[in-house]
Order: structure tokens, then sequence, then C-alpha cells
């Protein structure tokens, strides 16, 4: 009797601000202890906070056809550096386990394999060629390392990234047009930004939201700091495909007016604007009067 190969697979997606466009979280289940962590450059600070930066791991600079691949102790550490050395990136990847059970030498040969296959793809960044460790692995530790990288590269093709696949359309989805990734979400605040850049619109550091699928609402989860400072937001809405631009000076809110907070994150507001009167359901502020542009797209 003939038995069939397949192995189905469970895959779990923790999506941290409710969407694509933040810090994601993917576990599998065939791939014993792995973790892996991806957030766009804006969301780095959302990144640090999680319990992935306390582990050692690898991680991966990423742009559309570049790659820096890097291991840490100390990821927040190192990531943040990068904040200020490295301009090319626009997302960061992160490869630990669950457990913390990485050994210096499992990440020395992890991080050379992927060089190895970055200079095959000539795609990695300058900086990296000259620096790697050796490494020096028991071949039965080898077996069980390459388990988890075939892992791993599968996930990263999934949610798009193939900086290491020499097939380029193999991701679960491949957008080109700006416009359909600004309907579907996909990377959304950051297209959101350069397609706003295009039409002459410069933000700074802004609060992203789209239209919430089931509900004529923005929801979003800014941090309750931005009241005391000059604070820019994105409402995409995917339905009339605009983007709307609002600016709130520093100190135009406060909680004193009713703004709430969620009930499990207290430094995180809870915002549920509506797509056309813009005021939030949960405080009854009217947002309207901070619209800045509404643009096209």
């Amino acid at each position: 009797m003939e038995i069939a190969d397949a192995k189905a697979k469970t895959i779990n997606l923790l999506l941290y601000d409710g969407d694509l466009n933040g810090v994601i979280s993917i576990e599998e289940s065939s791939w014993n202890s792995g973790a892996l962590y991806l957030a766009p450059r804006e969301s780095v600070s959302e990144l640090i906070e999680t319990d992935a930066c306390n582990k050692y791991g690898i991680y991966l600079l990423l742009s559309k056809n570049m790659v820096y691949v890097g291991q840490s102790s100390d990821l927040s550490k190192r990531i943040t550096q990068h904040l200020s050395e490295k301009d090319w990136w626009e997302s960061v990847l992160i490869l630990t386990t669950k457990d913390n059970s990485f050994t210096h030498t499992d990440i020395d040969y992890l991080e050379s394999i992927l060089i190895d296959k970055a200079l095959k793809m000539k795609c990695l960044d300058c900086d990296n060629k000259n620096k790697r460790n050796n490494p020096k692995v028991s071949e039965f530790q080898k077996v069980v390392l390459d388990q988890y990288l075939t892992e791993a590269l599968f996930l990263m093709k999934l949610i798009g990234i193939t900086v290491f696949s020499e097939k380029k359309d193999l991701s679960l989805i491949h957008i080109s047009d700006t416009r359909m990734k600004l309907a579907i979400g996909k990377r959304a605040k950051a297209d959101a930004i350069n397609y706003l850049k295009t039409k002459g619109v410069e933000v700074n550091k802004p609060t992203y939201a789209k239209k919430s699928q089931d509900k004529n609402e923005f929801w979003a989860n800014p941090q309750t700091h931005l009241l005391n400072e000059d604070w820019w937001m994105i409402l995409n809405n995917n339905e009339t495909m605009e983007l709307i631009v609002l600016f709130i000076p520093a100190n135009s809110l406060s909680r004193d007016l009713g703004l709430k907070v969620r009930v499990d994150k207290h430094e995180l507001l809870d915002l549920n604007i509506n797509c056309n009167t813009f005021i939030d359901r949960k405080s009854g502020i009217d947002f309207s009067p901070y619209i800045r542009e509404k643009v096209k797209y």
C-alpha cells in the first residue's frame, strides 16, 4: 500500500496591530520551537517590545532586492542601531525559537547559510560579505538546523519575502501595483507614506488605519504619548480609494476629553473613527477639524 508523503501544516499568525501593516509573529506546527517575527521599519519600536527581542536569534534587514543578515544576543539594541546606520531597508525579520534554545554555534551556522544564499542570489548588502563566523556544528545538529531553515524559508515565501528564492513569483501574495497594495492592505502604511510623498504630502511617523472590513470605521491603537506631540494620522478608505491625512497639534487632545485606552494595554488609545463623520465612536470626539488632505489613489 502506498502512503502519501504530503504533510499538513498548521500555521499560527498573530497580527499585533490587527492587520498586515504592523508587527507579525508566525509559528508553524512542524517547525518545533521555531518562531518568526516581521515588522516594517516604522514599527520597529513595537517589535522591540515583543518577546522576540529578548532572545538570541538571526535578524534580516530587508528591501525588495537586498538583505543584510545579522545575529545578536541583544536584538533590540542591534536593530535600533541599524535605524541610524542603514537607510535602505524597509522591514526587519527575526528568526528565533519560542524557548530561546539557540546556541552561539547554531546561530553562526544559520547566519552563514543565509549569507551564502544571499550571495548566490546577488542580493546581499555589501557590508555583509566579510562579516561572518566559521560555523562548527555536529552532523546531528546540522540536520536539525537545516530542517529549521527549510521551514523558515517556506514561511518567508508565504508572506512575500523572496530574496532567497530563485523564482521571485512564489510568494502567497504578489502585488506590484501601488493602488492595489493600498486597497488590499499589504505593507500599506509604507506604501501610503510613499504614495503621499509623490503627491507632495509629507507626514512624520504617522498612525495608520485602514477601514475595517465589517464596520464603517477606522480602528487604530496609537501610543498615548502622541497626545503630547505633533501627531500625524493616515486613514485609508479602501472602498473610496482615498487617503485622509490628519494633523493633530501637540496637546490639542487629552484623555480628559474622554479618549479611551485598550483594556489590555493602557499605553495604547482605542480609536474607532467613523469613515463618514470622522467622529470617534467611543469618546464622541470629532477628528474632522484635523483633516489636512484627502488624496485619491
